[in-house]
């Protein structure tokens, strides 16, 4: 054998696998996109895979944020939408879409309120007419609302029993205190009791116009046809004013009540368990260190195999798991760490956390943590891609939060070149230990003693009544 021959057979040595190479960007789907002079923001994304069509309109600015002190007006008034129009009711709106075998939703978030259809294509014209007549023709019937506030009444008192919405609660009233965030996306009993007819009116005026409105299409469907669907539907409604996305504090709040200095235990008398909430703000949608975050949040406790839950669950056994996590909107949303633990132990899962969450600002994470969180990120990825509808959010993400046009197409490649370095200059600018909220939902007689040889205990009631 010559040594060139030698040479080759072991560079082809088939004893071995190769060696994966780097993980490459995706191919993210093309979109048309168009904005029409009404100021509706079209885009389509087409796909004849399967002859089904879905239409998301989404609604910016238009979320619980902007309640103005009527808390839960964005989330009523998405959900009664699709309650009854001026031509169609409640039950009549249903049994439309049911005939047509599709499915029409509405809601709202933070940031926004959505209204979706998915239909087949054979039937959409149908279903586009049913749809721009909710969001077009909601007449917000006195009945309808009182069902809404029966309702959602309910679920707000049925949920001083769960722990992990108490913890939330308070948890979002110390952060956020003197925000929009600090009250629920939902509403308060107070709020909901007192909604009227007016005030959804009056929100639904205001916050549902077409300037405001992103509209995407996916499916069966062309971009020629999307553009004359909008413009016989939706073409004549007025465009309105869109007011400047601007961040502000709530006047009706009370002063300031909340320190980082005190722990806060909402008080669950005869809990086993504990549930705990710690953190402070975080950071925006469009933040340019999103994906930097990402990443080190993911190796902090954003996966089964993260820091904090192999600490606390693994090692200590303290938990069935333990997660960290960045809620990021248009403003700056929270970053917390949630866990339920026994009782007894429930100070030194505080410790422990603290701990962790000083080692990722103090300390360089390892080659091994590093590549294993960018292997498992990376592949995640394209499996979030595999239907239209989760495509069609990303690109309303992108319109939405304002993000680069290509932030898909370039993601992998994004988070493949972060270094060490990154991800502790992030971390330490991101993650303030000394800035931390501890908020427990609990029983405080089983947890206080010991919680107190960490930070004074401040104890509420489920109504946010001060006990101590």
């Amino acid at each position: 054998m010559t040594k060139s021959a030698k040479t080759a057979g072991e560079i082809l040595d088939r004893t071995k696998p190769p060696l994966p190479g780097l993980p490459k960007d995706v191919e993210f789907p093309e979109y048309f996109d168009i904005t029409l002079e009404n100021g509706i923001n079209l885009l389509v994304i087409e796909n004849d895979k399967i002859p089904v069509v879905s239409a998301r309109l989404v609604f910016k600015y238009a979320g619980s944020y902007y309640d103005s002190g009527i808390y839960g007006a964005a989330s009523v008034t998405a959900e009664l939408l699709t309650k009854g129009t001026q031509k169609r009711s409640a039950t009549q709106i249903a049994e439309d879409i049911d005939f047509l075998g599709g499915n029409l939703a509405s809601g709202s978030d933070w940031d926004g309120s959505y209204v979706s259809l998915t239909v087949l294509r054979k039937y959409l014209n149908e279903g586009i007419d049913i749809l721009s007549d909710v969001v077009m023709n909601p007449v917000f019937e006195k009945e309808e609302i009182e069902r809404v506030r029966e309702q959602r009444i309910a679920a707000i008192i049925q949920g001083k029993d769960d722990p992990g919405t108490l913890s939330d609660r308070m948890f979002n009233r110390a952060v956020f205190e003197n925000t929009p965030y600090s009250y629920p996306h939902e509403g308060t009993e107070k709020s909901i009791k007192n909604i009227k007819q007016n005030d959804i009116l009056k929100f639904y005026k205001e916050h549902y116009l077409p300037s405001k409105l992103i509209l995407a299409f996916v499916g069966a469907i062309s971009k020629e046809e999307a553009l004359e669907i909008v413009k016989a539907k939706f073409g004549k409604w007025d465009k309105g004013k869109t007011d400047k996305c601007t961040q502000e504090e709530d006047k009706n709040s009370k002063s300031k009540q909340y320190s980082n200095e005190n722990i806060y235990v909402v008080d669950k008398p005869g809990a086993v368990q504990s549930n705990l909430r710690i953190g402070h703000v975080g950071i925006e949608r469009n933040n340019p260190d999103f994906i930097a975050v990402t990443v080190m949040n993911t190796l902090l406790g954003g996966y089964f195999g993260s820091r904090i839950n192999l600490n606390l669950r693994e090692k200590h056994g303290f938990t069935y798991g333990a997660r960290s996590g960045f809620s990021s909107r248009i403003f700056p949303g929270d970053f917390s760490v949630d866990t339920d633990v026994r009782n007894e132990v429930t100070d030194t899962s505080v410790s422990l956390i603290i701990e962790e969450l000083e080692r990722i600002t103090t300390e360089e994470i390892t080659d091994e943590e590093l590549q294993t969180v960018k292997n498992y990120l990376t592949g995640l990825f394209p499996l979030q891609l595999e239907t239209a509808n989760s495509v069609a959010t990303r690109v309303i993400n992108i319109k939405l939060y304002e993000l680069p046009k290509n932030y898909y197409n370039t993601y992998i490649s994004n988070i493949n070149k972060l270094t060490k370095e990154d991800i502790l200059k992030a971390a330490k600018k991101y993650i303030h230990p000394e800035k931390l909220y501890i908020v427990i939902s609990g029983d405080s007689n089983a947890v206080k003693e010991k919680l107190s040889k960490i930070k004074p205990v401040k104890i509420f009631d489920a109504d946010d009544n001060s006990l101590n």
